[in-house]
């Protein structure tokens, strides 16, 4: 096992779990005796996480080659960290009460959501540039601008409109993003 290979090991645990409070978070709303009055931007912002999680537990195969120091290991583990905090904060923790809704828990914890998901993204977006030779503005950084932009929107608005139109915009950004990265020839 090389070095890269051992601090993969951490970061990639913390994704798991991220993606364990997800996939915990959706059983217990599908398993709920509860009623539950689902809120379609909440559903895809899960879907968003899960999907983000994924492609960026890939791309981290890209920095094998780099030198690796305690600080840039202190910095590999930002970006779990906080996204395990928006994964564990998008799906509520307790279903109990006469009716649950997904909408109310979602605006009740939308600052925190979108502050975690924000910095988590743009320590993911500027990571190459840091630990490795990539520029600091590229093609791409169109889409990580609309998905920051997003999520800056995200914090500042409660307008419900806003809050449909986001996770579809941020989807297809990401959508967008994974195409040009791992599906196009470079």
């Amino acid at each position: 096992m090389d070095l890269f290979e051992y601090i993969l090991i951490l970061t990639s645990v913390i994704y798991a779990m991220a993606m364990g409070q997800l996939l915990e978070g959706v059983s217990r709303i599908a398993q709920s005796p509860t009623p539950i009055r689902m809120y379609l931007p909440h559903m895809i912002w899960a879907f968003n996480l899960f999907c983000f999680i994924c492609l960026i537990w890939w791309a981290t195969w890209e920095f094998r080659e780099v030198e690796w120091s305690s600080l840039r290991y202190a910095y590999m583990l930002v970006a779990p960290t906080l996204f395990f905090l928006a994964c564990s904060l998008v799906t509520p923790q307790r279903l109990d009460g006469n009716e649950v809704s997904l909408e109310t828990h979602f605006f009740r914890i939308r600052r925190l959501f979108f502050g975690a998901y924000f910095f988590a993204a743009l320590a993911v977006i500027v990571d190459g540039s840091i630990l490795a030779d990539e520029p600091v503005w590229f093609t791409g950084r169109v889409g990580h601008s609309i998905i920051l932009g997003a999520a800056l929107w995200g914090f500042f608005s409660a307008n419900k409109k806003v809050h449909l139109a986001l996770p579809v915009v941020t989807l297809l950004a990401i959508t967008v993003l994974t195409i040009t990265r791992f599906l196009l020839p470079r």
